[in-house]
């Protein structure tokens, strides 16, 4: 069983990283990363566990369907190929290859 400062620590995570995630993407389009996503559903889902116990069955309803919106299966396959390039030297480089000890005998 989860005890109230835990409670208020687990909303205090929650509010402090929805703000992060605002600030963040405030301005542009972004995405949440894998991380991010399993953090706030397992601290929507403790938040929810906390609610069931001490009987608001509403509240922890609405936590758990939203940790489960946040619940991402983990795609843990080999990475799939994709068509890479080489970025452009720098410069041209001129390279000499001829020797320098003047004209041998060996004609071979």
């Amino acid at each position: 069983m989860i005890c109230v400062t835990a409670r208020w620590r687990l909303t205090l995570d929650l509010l402090s990283a929805r703000l992060l995630v605002w600030a963040a993407s405030w301005g542009r389009d972004a995405a949440l990363t894998p991380e991010a996503h399993a953090y706030f559903c397992d601290r929507y889902s403790r938040l929810a566990a906390y609610h069931r116990a001490k009987g608001r069955l509403h509240r922890a309803a609405r936590l758990e369907a939203k940790a489960h919106e946040h619940h991402r299966p983990d795609h843990s396959g080999p990475p799939y190929a994709a068509a890479m390039a080489m970025p452009r030297p720098v410069r041209f480089i001129r390279t000499t290859a001829v020797s320098g000890r003047g004209p041998g005998d060996d004609a071979a």
